[in-house]
């Protein structure tokens, strides 16, 4: 993470939690052993908390992701943590935590709820409670900081890496039922256990330990639609607006408050526009390399709007050519051991090239616009006649709030009013969801989906213990519904790679945004009206006028026809085709020349692939 402080090189943040019984003698030697493994691997593991019982380790800390201890042995929060502040017009970067005694004690008393309504970052939190013989680990909702335990001959271990347990001789034996679900639900099933033996620590949260390491519950301490203040809702629009814009604001300060110098990720459309806005006038002023990328000869191009973001500031702005040749899958060696299936083509794309371009700059992070639609309701403005009719009901406010949505979605306007009023009366129904999942892979097999029907774990959900939400929620969460990506799996091992960093899915980022009813964000029916409002100070007018989105056609689907024989062999040789999870016939015409000859879509191509080469990987 320091590139240039440490020419030998150093590789990004990671942490490992031993907890076991200490009056056991084979407990403590077996903990003991495998201390031994994982800091015979690297020099940069270092010992941060020993208790009776626990010990917690980290690599490769830096400013920004480190270990902040608590006192007295009572635990320690491993990433990157900031106190929440309570004033919503302020736009001050909030400060690094410090756990004195008082903060210790509100956690300890608290059973570390504190760190769900109080704090907010991308860490882990691990406390020791001697009074309560109890340890809890909490995950929160809003980093990519990952968490995952497993219980190995009478010590639990927490980690966030795969390879390090592979490093220490620990093997895990892929879910048979998870590949299933992921082939044919894809992204949507946000419950199953990847591998067997292992269990994820879900964001937002807790988990408690006994004396003996032993999982003793599951607590959610943080749900995105029952927060502390998630009814508080922000109608008034400018209000609306000033909230958004200091928490977005406060957000990017305090995040590159850690980086001397960083990457800017700026395609030219309103959500990465806001950031750099922000960014540009951080406090720390740090030096700013933006870069766009681009098809050569494309009709959508994206550069001649980033450029009008950079000028603004006049910042260093590099165009890269994305060029489909230069990714030939069969020459690619295979990706790092993950938890889950990971992008071959996102993970190749991306990461060379931001560690090219972060290496000779001594950038230690990657700012991007990464869940911007999301937050800022651009993919759930169809709800703004379901917020409408729920304050104001079927007046004539309302309805031109479903003319306006129905103009946007070229609909009629009793097609789009008829639709909100059913979900308010009926909702949304088990029957209706597994309808959507139905088109979600169209190349998975009959078996593979019958299989599935009466597997009540495949649901929309925030985590299992919760139960369903709502697809507005869903929408609303973007990409913090899913399984976060923290680590480059591209990135040879030890390597150094600039961390990502999204400050539009920040939890008082998502928050503020969530307490604001979508007809408020959908503001003169525009999409993300609100930001377009909140923002004329940090974007550029041109950008705020525009909306819509240039996307490089045809990109993916050159990618694909110039991998077609790779993914081809790969997908009709590989598991899921031979253990019927897909349907061979469905598989070979959607690759019998271009995925678009039949009802596959690239997408869903190269998701299969990256499945099937996972548990190859992993095997």
């Amino acid at each position: 993470m320091w590139l240039c402080a440490h020419p030998n090189g150093i590789g990004v943040f990671r942490y490992v939690i031993f907890m076991w019984d200490a009056q056991s003698v084979a407990s403590s030697s077996e903990a003991e052993e495998l201390r031994r493994r994982i800091q015979a691997t690297s020099p940069t593991w270092q010992v941060v908390l020993a208790a009776g019982g626990v010990i917690v380790l980290v690599a490769d800390a830096s400013r920004a992701m480190r270990a902040h201890r608590l006192r007295n042995g009572a635990g320690v929060v491993l990433g990157e943590i900031f106190v929440r502040s309570r004033d919503l017009d302020s736009d001050a970067a909030t400060p690094e935590a410090c756990f004195g005694p008082f903060e210790t004690e509100a956690a300890l008393n608290s059973e570390g709820r504190i760190l769900a309504s109080g704090y907010w970052g991308n860490f882990v939190g691990v406390l020791v409670d001697g009074r309560r013989r109890r340890r809890f680990v909490y995950n929160d909702p809003c980093g990519t900081l990952p968490c995952y335990f497993t219980r190995q001959d009478g010590v639990q271990l927490v980690f966030s890496c795969l390879a390090d347990c592979l490093d220490m001789g620990l093997k895990f034996p892929v879910n048979e039922e998870f590949v299933r679900a992921r082939a044919v639900n894809g992204f949507l099933d946000l419950d199953m256990p990847s591998f067997n033996g292992v269990s994820g620590i879900h964001r937002g949260e807790c988990v408690v330990f006994g004396m003996d390491g032993a999982c003793l519950r599951r607590a959610c301490y943080w749900h995105p639609a029952s927060f502390e203040g998630a009814s508080d809702l922000i109608v008034d629009s400018p209000a609306a607006a000033k909230a958004m814009r200091a928490a977005v604001r406060s957000c990017v300060h305090s995040m590159a408050g850690h980086h001397s110098a960083v990457l800017a990720q700026i395609s030219g459309g309103l959500d990465s526009s806001i950031v750099l806005g922000c960014l540009s006038d951080a406090p720390n002023a740090p030096d700013i390399t933006c870069y766009t990328g681009y098809v050569k000869d494309s009709v959508c191009d994206e550069r001649r709007w980033a450029r009008q973001a950079t000028a603004r500031r006049d910042l260093r702005h590099l165009e890269v050519c994305a060029d489909p040749r230069a990714l030939t899958f069969r020459d690619f060696p295979a990706l790092a051991p993950s938890m889950e299936p990971a992008s071959l083509f996102a993970h190749w794309q991306r990461g060379p090239l931001e560690r090219s371009l972060a290496s000779p700059r001594c950038a230690t992070a990657t700012f991007t616009g990464e869940g911007g639609d999301s937050t800022l309701c651009s993919t759930s403005f169809v709800y703004a006649v379901d917020h409408s009719l729920r304050r104001h009901g079927l007046g004539l406010r309302t309805w031109r709030t479903a003319a306006l949505v129905a103009t946007r979605r070229d609909r009629t306007l009793w097609s789009v009013l008829g639709k909100a009023v059913g979900r308010q009366v009926f909702g949304l129904g088990q029957a209706d969801y597994r309808r959507r999942l139905a088109h979600v892979c169209q190349l998975a097999s009959s078996d593979a989906r019958h299989s599935l029907e009466s597997d009540r774990r495949v649901s929309e959900s925030w985590f299992s213990s919760v139960g369903p939400m709502s697809p507005e929620m869903v929408t609303r969460l973007g990409p913090l519904a899913f399984a976060p990506v923290f680590y480059d799996l591209s990135l040879p091992q030890h390597g150094e790679s600039p961390v990502a960093l999204s400050p539009l899915c920040a939890q008082p980022v998502f928050e503020t945004c969530a307490r604001i009813p979508v007809d408020v964000h959908f503001d003169r029916g525009r999409s993300r009206g609100l930001a377009r409002r909140a923002f004329v100070q940090e974007v550029p007018e041109p950008i705020l006028r525009r909306q819509w989105k240039d996307r490089p056609l045809h990109y993916v689907a050159e990618v694909i026809h110039r991998n077609l024989d790779f993914i081809r062999s790969t997908l009709l040789d590989g598991m899921l085709v031979r253990e019927r999870i897909l349907d061979r016939e469905a598989v070979e015409l959607a690759l019998s020349g271009s995925p678009s000859r039949s009802a596959a879509i690239g997408g869903e191509v190269m998701n299969h692939l990256d499945l099937e080469l996972w548990i190859r990987n992993s095997g």
